[in-house]
């Protein structure tokens, strides 16, 4: 009897071990050692145009900070539009039919883990699909020259989380938090797969990149958009971050 009582303790010891080694923790913990640095904040300075009610108001500035990935060793980023795009909120608080926001990115910078602040350009707004690519500027390399950029890790072609799986972002805190980098666990609740495949996941932030139990890169969190509106936040894959991002490179040449 106390052979088949120690035997039974030893199966589900063995049991527990196994659960505890399936943890991902450990995993997460090793690749934002690795790869914390493939998220930066980006600072925009924005010159805003308003019309409004059949008159032009005086022309304003504005100074935004918003999370990108990086995703090429180039230094090509992607971030959520509307994080650094104020039209959408401007809009909807004038509330008239006829208003326009013109948007013009006067500076625009890559501001780095060591404090280089890295010049870049705007390459591309997609309103549709709540992103904006931004890109280091070769002309200025000397301002910047022993910046290295951390891409995002590779991702999986057709790496699909299931409804439940644990799933992790890196992100970084403001400056008043010295930028301090960061993971946020969450779950995915939901997988839409048409008209276009989102990941509905929760904890998670605009523009920040967000990775399976394996620590691939599923996609980057952007929000989904609703009449030219952001409505909720979603993860879009990665297949199509890079397939957009290819474009755009492709227009450049």
């Amino acid at each position: 009897m106390k052979k088949i009582i120690l035997f039974t303790l030893a199966l589900c010891w063995g049991a527990s071990f196994q659960a505890i080694a399936k943890k991902p923790e450990s995993l997460w913990r090793n690749l934002l050692k690795e790869n914390a640095n493939c998220v930066t904040w980006v600072s925009v300075t924005v010159k805003l145009e308003i019309s409004a009610g059949g008159r032009s108001l005086p022309p304003q500035e504005q100074k935004l900070e918003a999370l990108g990935t990086i995703i090429a060793k180039d230094g090509l980023t992607v971030l959520s539009l509307n994080t650094v795009d104020p039209t959408a909120n401007i809009l909807s608080r004038l509330r008239s039919p006829g208003a326009s926001v013109n948007v013009n990115y006067t500076e625009v910078m890559l501001l780095m883990q060591d404090g280089t602040e890295v010049p870049a350009k705007l390459l591309l707004k997609d309103s549709d699909l709540d992103l904006a690519y931004v890109l280091p500027i070769k002309e200025r390399k000397d301002e910047y020259k022993d910046a290295v950029f951390s891409k995002v890790p590779n991702s999986v072609e057709g790496n699909t989380p299931l409804i439940l799986d644990e799933v992790v972002s890196i992100g970084k805190l403001r400056q008043t938090l010295y930028r301090q980098s960061t993971l946020r666990r969450g779950w995915v609740n939901a997988v839409i797969e048409k008209p276009r495949k989102y990941f509905v996941i929760e904890n998670t932030g605009p523009g920040t990149p967000v990775f399976d139990r394996s620590g691939k890169w599923l996609g980057v969190v952007v929000y989904k958009m609703i009449s030219g509106r952001p409505s909720e936040i979603v993860t879009l894959p990665a297949s199509d971050v890079l397939e957009i991002a290819e474009q755009v490179r492709t227009r450049l040449k």
